[in-house]
Parts: C-alpha cells; sequence; structure tokens
C-alpha cells in the first residue's frame, strides 16, 4: 500500500512539473511572439530568458545535478544571446543565479550525514584564496560596480568546482557530465559551419574571414574548441567503436572550425595538448599531426598569410608588425598602471582606466596589475595545485574512461598554460568552467575507480 502511494505521489508531483513547464514556456511564447512581431530583439528574448531563468530556477529546487548538467549543456551558446549592453547582461545573471543556487545546495549537502567528500576538495583552499584576495581590489576601483560584476563572475569558478566534485559521484553521472560537456559544441559549431559556409564571421586586417560561431569573438570560440578537441581525443581510445566514429567527426569539424578562427595562440594551445597526449597515451598521435600539418599546408594556404607576419617586427607605418611583438609592448603599459603592488587596481579596472580599452592578452601580467602581490600568490598557488593534482589523477588512473579523462586533465592543463601567457584566458570564464569540468571529471573518474577497487588502494 505504501509503495502504491509513493508511486502515487511521484506521478503527481511529475505532473505537476510538466504543467508548470508547459505553462511557463506558452506565457514566454506570447511575449516573444509579440517582440518579434514589432521586431524588437530585445522584447524577443528577455521573456524567452526570463523564462529559462525561472524555468532553470525550478530544476535547481527539484533535480539540482541535472541544473548543472543544463548549465553545461548550454553555456556555450548564450553569449550570441547576449541582450545586456553594460556590466551586467545575460550571462552575468545566468552567474548570480547560479551561485545561488550552488550556495543553497552546498549548505543542504554539509548537513546531510551520509554526503560524500567532495573529489575536487584539494582545489578549494587555493581557488577561494584567489578569489578571496581579488574582493580586497573593489576597495580601490574607480569602477566598484563592474569590478564587483567581474568578481561574482569570478565567483563562480569556486561554486562549479565546489558542486562538480559532489554530483559527479558515480559512473551514470560521470558520463553525463561528460556528455554534456562535449555535447555543448553542437551549437556552437553548427553556427560556426554555417559562418564559413555563408562567410559570415569577423574580417582582420588581413582579409581573413575568422569564424566565431556563438560566441561574440574568434579568440574564446578557439579556445574552446582547444578544450573540446583535447578531450574527444583523450577519451577516444577508451569508447566504445560506435561513439570513435562520432567522436571522429567531432573532431574534424571541431579542428576545421578552429583553423578557420585564425587564432595562433589556440593553435599552439592545441598543440602543446596534443604533445601531452602523444606522450602519455599514444604517440600514434605525432605520426597524425605530421600528415594534419602537410595536409593543411596544402589546401588551407591561407594560414601561410596568417603566419607570415611573425618575422615581421615593425611595419612601414611604424606599428607593431605583428600581434606578439604588439604585446610586448602593451604589457610594459599596463604594467605601468599599476599604483598598489600590494592589493592591485581591482579587477577590469585595466581595460577601464588605459585609453585603449584593451584586456592584457597575458594572465599574469592581469593577476599582478589587478590584483597584486597577494593575488599573483594565490593565482601561482592554484596554477602549482592543479599541476600537482593533474598529475597525480594521471599517475593513479586504471585503465579505461578514468585514464583518458586523466590524461585529457593533464593536456588541458599544459595547453591552458601556455594560452594564459598571450590571452585573457582568466576572463573568458565560459572557458574556465570547461576546463575545471575536465579536470574535475578527471579527479571524480579516478577516485570512484580506485573507491572501487580496494586492491588498487
Amino acid at each position: 500500500m505504501d509503495t502504491e502511494l509513493e508511486a502515487r505521489a511521484a506521478y503527481v508531483a511529475r505532473r505537476r512539473r510538466w504543467l508548470i513547464g508547459c505553462a511557463i514556456a506558452i506565457v514566454a511564447a506570447e511575449f516573444a511572439g509579440s517582440g518579434a512581431r514589432n521586431s524588437d530583439r530585445a522584447a524577443f528574448l528577455i521573456p524567452v530568458a526570463a523564462a529559462v531563468g525561472i524555468g532553470l530556477l525550478f530544476l535547481a529546487a527539484s533535480r539540482f545535478e541535472y541544473f548543472v548538467l543544463t548549465i553545461l549543456l548550454a553555456r556555450a551558446s548564450l553569449d550570441a544571446a547576449k541582450i545586456g549592453g553594460g556590466a551586467i547582461d545575460a550571462t552575468g545573471a545566468l552567474s548570480v543565479l547560479f551561485i545561488a543556487a550552488a550556495v543553497v545546495w552546498l549548505i543542504a549537502q554539509r548537513a546531510d550525514p551520509d554526503a560524500e567528500p567532495s573529489a575536487t576538495a584539494p582545489l578549494m583552499p587555493p581557488l577561494v584564496a584567489f578569489v578571496g584576495v581579488a574582493a580586497l581590489g573593489l576597495f580601490f576601483s574607480h569602477d566598484p560596480l563592474a569590478s564587483g560584476v567581474e568578481w561574482v563572475r569570478l565567483g563562480t569558478l569556486v561554486a562549479i568546482v565546489a558542486v562538480l566534485g559532489r554530483i559527479i559521484r558515480d559512473e551514470r553521472m560521470i558520463r553525463l557530465t561528460l556528455i554534456a560537456v562535449l555535447a555543448s559544441a553542437v551549437v556552437p559549431v553548427s553556427v560556426g559551419l554555417l559562418q564559413s559556409a555563408h562567410g559570415a564571421g569577423s574580417v582582420n586586417a588581413a582579409g581573413l574571414d575568422r569564424i566565431r560561431g556563438t560566441f561574440a569573438h574568434s579568440n574564446p570560440f578557439a579556445s574552446y574548441l582547444f578544450l573540446m578537441i583535447t578531450l574527444a581525443v583523450s577519451v577516444f581510445p577508451h569508447v566504445a567503436r560506435r561513439w570513435r566514429i562520432v567522436l571522429a567527426v567531432y573532431v574534424v569539424a571541431c579542428g576545421a572550425l578552429l583553423v578557420l578562427t585564425y587564432t595562433r595562440g589556440a593553435w599552439v594551445a592545441l598543440l602543446a595538448a596534443l604533445i601531452v597526449i602523444g606522450i602519455l597515451q599514444d604517440r600514434r598521435i605525432f605520426l597524425v599531426l605530421l600528415v594534419a600539418a602537410i595536409g593543411l599546408a596544402i589546401l588551407v594556404p591561407s594560414i601561410g598569410v596568417r603566419l607570415s607576419d611573425l618575422s615581421q617586427e615593425e611595419k612601414v607605418t611604424g606599428a607593431p608588425g605583428n600581434s606578439l611583438v604588439w604585446r610586448f609592448g602593451y604589457w610594459k603599459q599596463v604594467l605601468a598602471l599599476q599604483t598598489d603592488p600590494l592589493v592591485g587596481i581591482g579587477l577590469k579596472e585595466v581595460e577601464l582606466t588605459d585609453p585603449s580599452e584593451v584586456p592584457p592578452h597575458n594572465d599574469l601580467v592581469r593577476v599582478y596589475v589587478e590584483t597584486g602581490i597577494a593575488g599573483l600568490a594565490a593565482y601561482l598557488w592554484l596554477a602549482v595545485v592543479l599541476w600537482m593534482e593533474s598529475v597525480h589523477t594521471w599517475r593513479r588512473a586504471p585503465a579505461g574512461l578514468a585514464r583518458g579523462l586523466a590524461v585529457a586533465s593533464v593536456a588541458s592543463l599544459a595547453g591552458v598554460m601556455m594560452l594564459s601567457l598571450v590571452a585573457n584566458v582568466i576572463t573568458q570564464l565560459v572557458i574556465l568552467w570547461y576546463f575545471f569540468a575536465i579536470v574535475a571529471l578527471a579527479m571524480a573518474a579516478v577516485a570512484r575507480d580506485r573507491a572501487r577497487t580496494p586492491a588498487a588502494a
């Protein structure tokens, strides 16, 4: 009798959730339709965004793990729907929503005596220290609102790492999270392929049509693609044959778009990641790299155009001959902005203070100028812990999917560290979300496999 009542209650609860979801969708569609009839993009997107936000809140309250998976699945596509014009936009609102939901859920988890320990616990002290030190700069910022919004966005890293360490607790969640991360590329890659077919990218000074997908710029899109390719290649030997065909197509599509972003930093990051995968897992990758390099040189001559200015230090006009020369000069200019070596000038202050309004394109320079010596020390502490934990995870990883995820963690870290020297990785929160998701997947998968095999411990 009790079982029948419980089944009935579960059915009623599911029915109620579906009815609420349908009501939200109908109301949002009506308002969005009004905006579409008036040709007002904001009037179309705002009710849709509001409905999505309400739906996410409902999902977070009922099935929190699915809420997190939904965020991971959709986050790479959200920049295309940006409707905010100032410091606060749709992605910023999502960050606030995620932090609030994560805090409530984590508090509930701490009150649960049966809750399992977090797999990502070793990463939390340096990450919390870095975000905490960054908050000190708010008192010295010329624009506390912009710095505060940037700090909240940075705080989502603490939330995502803490949450993933707890929800990835069994083989089912490992596979669902892996699928969510990889499937997040479906929309960006589809949009990128359409852009490449119709020449709808952003044209640079050399006349190259740089594909950007659903991202605001080609550079973050390229960084994202490098991570997805690294993850797919790493787990390729450890999945069933039918999934290998899917991953092969996936890697080719992502690789083609990465080439068409013409982002040299991401090319180097992927090369570093693939070299690490070749060393740790399969040396046949080196042969694939050689064949791919020869094929691209023959079939995509525009790559040579993108690389041709690397030997040019100065143009006829006196401007820097290439972006690397420009970076060296700009880093000196950014370092001159430092007025408080201990805690820095505040997050996002480089763009707000420098007349060019250009980010530093170097995370070490940015961290030192905006968060001072204290922030730089916490940042380096986090980098060291990431290396130690990633290598330790790889060494402990048993054969199988956990091994592939551990290799992906080390390779992704190598590429991200390389990229952070010439790009703005630390402010591209969408990139860091997926990077930490890969790291959390590896740590959780290895911890679970070792827990299931007492002899290995």
